[in-house]
């Protein structure tokens, strides 16, 4: 039977642990309220962005502009976007599995990472496939980090180094529900809907140069975002499930402490009575 004391340190080892997973929870809470509020409002801007960028694009016979013809190559770029850190239940580990699924069906391929985590794990399962790497936004990204990765994957795109690009992250649905998915991104594609009468200061095809790069970013910053909520949703489950563990274990090591403190006592009892007893006689 194990000993009062190792039971008990293993007790404080426990609540100290809990009381960090607690502390890292109400954390994440915080967090993941804003940065829902924060995705959700960014999803109008992304609608507005597209409605332009089809606006114009309806105006212009379809695959005409480069960005809309496809391709026969099957060279791509991804961009994956995961979190800069850990704890937070299966959320990074879908979106490596997201990619891996995506990457069997491409041929030579670019990864762009945003986030440590997806980093760390194309650099070792993807060699020499990281052509570049975005740490530190994961969870508060400007719209300038998004539109520089758009800027880069557009122009490797527009120059022909790549056919395709993707898109791999994580969709927000309501705090306990979130997918991984990848999604293509260029070339375009675009509903086929009825010709719009409207007036342009520029050619379409002009107007539609600029929007598709205008899109692209708010796309990515939009998907960044959701990512970001997403994560934090994870991290307030895996810390919450990590609390309900760690009071089960106290409970369970208490009953044990209790009942091996009993038998210490009932042994020390037995011995009293069987020297009195050996006394008397």
């Amino acid at each position: 039977m194990e000993s009062l004391a190792l039971i008990k340190n293993r007790i404080n080892s426990i609540a100290s642990t809990r009381q960090i997973t607690q502390s890292m929870r109400t954390v994440a809470a915080i967090k993941v309220h804003r940065a829902r509020e924060t995705a959700l409002a960014n999803r109008p801007f992304l609608e507005q962005a597209r409605r332009l960028m089809e606006a114009a694009g309806a105006n212009l016979p379809y695959g005409e502009h480069p960005l809309l013809a496809k391709r026969e190559g099957n060279r791509a770029a991804v961009v994956v976007i995961s979190g800069d850190r850990g704890l937070c239940g299966g959320y990074n580990t879908n979106v490596g599995k997201a990619l891996s699924a995506l990457t069997k069906t491409l041929g030579e391929t670019r990864l762009v990472t945003v986030g440590a985590k997806a980093r760390d794990t194309c650099a070792q399962r993807y060699k020499g496939k990281v052509v570049r790497s975005f740490t530190g936004i994961s969870e508060n990204p400007f719209y300038e980090d998004a539109e520089a990765i758009a800027s880069m994957v557009m122009g490797w795109y527009q120059s022909g180094e790549v056919d395709r690009v993707y898109v791999v992250y994580t969709q927000f649905q309501t705090m306990l529900s979130q997918t991984a998915a990848a999604v293509q991104l260029l070339p375009l594609e675009l509903e086929q809907t009825q010709r719009v009468k409207m007036r342009f200061e520029l050619p379409a095809g002009a107007l539609f140069g600029r929007a598709v790069p205008f899109y692209a970013a708010a796309f990515i910053y939009g998907a960044i975002l959701e990512s970001a909520a997403c994560e934090h949703s994870a991290r307030v489950a895996a810390m919450d499930a990590a609390v309900k563990n760690a009071g089960e274990m106290i409970d369970a090591l208490t009953l044990r402490y209790h009942q091996a403190r009993q038998g210490e006592i009932t042994q020390e009892i037995i011995e009293i009575v069987s020297a009195a007893d050996a006394v008397g006689g």
